[in-house]
């Protein structure tokens, strides 16, 4: 297909917006020139317009899959489901739990379905481990006690009556190594570790979340002893007398049937989760039995900044970087606060080559003049768990984020931020 057809359709379908068949021919022949993304882009306006014929919806959902776009195909698999398209609907689920399952980190093998193995699946093990996370000694200690142990020696917790498995919450200042964490913890067990984010299960159309929810957990036991980690749990399981929807009630009441299941027929599965709001989660979350482990991710501390910087700058032409002192000049950074600093050094960096000329390294001076513009941004979440722990925390379930905010250092830095803000 030549450029100048192609042009010349986009130009036609820009002057006649809602002719469908001419989209339609425009879609088709960017297919045929491997303009594929631009492609699909028109298959998404083609469904808003209902203009997609019946027989194109496998088609277009297998290009969709093959290109990643998850959302263009949940809409395939939703007006094939309207249209009563029952060959299309389902390919079009399988393709829409084929790329679920990638990105949990699930291989799946589909073969011919039996009464007995409905599907096949692969599992890799999770290979980052504890040693991969700077600092946080004390929060590695509390997790292999909590979590690895009772899943690395069974037998010693069959002897008295523990079952493993169960559910773990981390909760903390978003950007402070929760997943990685999570991912460490399945490391340290020898565990797959299947990674379920939010876009995997919400869905604006009528149940479809709470189907994703319950094929997550399907797939984590059928694959057990593995590591299930649901991100942004606040979002799945907002707490219901806060909402007045149905909907989201629904997927709450659907999370706590497939947590209550844990622990009875599906031991070896450990679900973790992970929050930046714990207050907003439902309280029958966090009953035992269900996430009745609740531990505290603070902001890394200075040996974890300085780990965290050292990975950040690998790959940086760099020169006479002290990371010790960088990280004794950061207090309550995230990782993220620590990504923002190093870029924007490498800013006057790239600055100073575009003036003067020549690849000068990062350096000290570099970081030292950008330092004041970059805040922690962990502040306004301390600040909010304050006042949480403050005014309710009656069930004591985050004293340890009581002691952290008592210790001097952090103390002192919030008391100076607040002087600051009235200021």
């Amino acid at each position: 297909m030549s450029n100048e057809r192609i042009d010349a359709l986009r130009k036609a379908v820009d002057a006649n917006p809602d002719d469908v068949l001419l989209r339609l021919v425009l879609a088709e022949s960017l297919v045929g020139a491997e303009h594929t993304e631009e492609a699909l882009d028109q298959y998404v306006v083609l469904l808003d317009k209902d203009g997609l014929p019946e027989d194109q919806l496998v088609p277009v959902g297998e290009l969709a899959a093959a290109n990643g776009r998850l959302a263009l195909l949940r809409s395939l698999l939703e007006t094939a489901r309207q249209k009563g398209v029952v060959e299309g609907t389902g390919r079009l689920q399988q393709l829409v739990d084929e790329m679920i399952s990638e990105r949990s980190g699930v291989k799946i093998k589909v073969g011919p379905e039996t009464e007995d193995t409905p599907f096949a699946a692969d599992t890799l093990k999770e290979t980052t481990t504890f040693d991969q996370v700077g600092g946080m000694e004390e929060i590695k200690r509390v997790i292999h006690r909590m979590v690895v142990l009772p899943l690395s020696r069974p037998e010693l917790y069959e002897k008295y009556g523990r079952k493993s498995g169960g559910g773990v919450l981390l909760y903390g200042p978003p950007g402070c190594g929760k997943t990685l964490l999570a991912r460490a913890t399945a490391g340290e067990c020898g565990l797959p570790f299947i990674n379920v984010r939010i876009e995997d299960v919400m869905d604006p159309y009528l149940g479809v979340s709470e189907r994703n929810l319950h094929a997550a957990f399907e797939r984590a036991r059928a694959n057990a002893p593995c590591v299930l980690f649901l991100d942004e749990l606040d979002a799945l399981a907002f707490a219901r007398h806060k909402h007045g929807g149905s909907e989201a009630r629904r997927l709450v009441d659907v999370l706590l049937q497939e947590l209550d299941a844990i622990g009875s027929e599906n031991d070896g599965l450990l679900v973790l989760a992970a929050t930046n709001a714990p207050w907003d989660v439902d309280e029958a979350m966090l009953r035992p039995g269900r996430f009745d482990r609740v531990i505290f991710v603070p902001p890394p501390d200075e040996p974890a900044r300085a780990d965290i910087l050292s990975v950040l700058v690998k790959d940086v032409p760099a020169d006479g970087l002290d990371l010790k002192a960088i990280a004794g000049q950061t207090p309550m950074f995230s990782g993220a606060d620590l990504r923002a600093l190093i870029e924007r050094g490498v800013d006057r960096v790239i600055d100073e080559a575009l003036a003067g000329g020549g690849e000068p390294p990062l350096a000290m001076h570099h970081l030292a003049d950008v330092l004041s513009t970059v805040k922690p941004s962990t502040l306004d979440w301390l600040h909010r768990v304050r006042s949480y722990i403050e005014f309710a925390n009656q069930s004591e379930r985050y004293d340890d984020v009581a002691s952290y905010l008592k210790s001097r250092d952090v103390r002192r830095r919030l008391n100076r931020d607040t002087k600051g803000t009235k200021g």
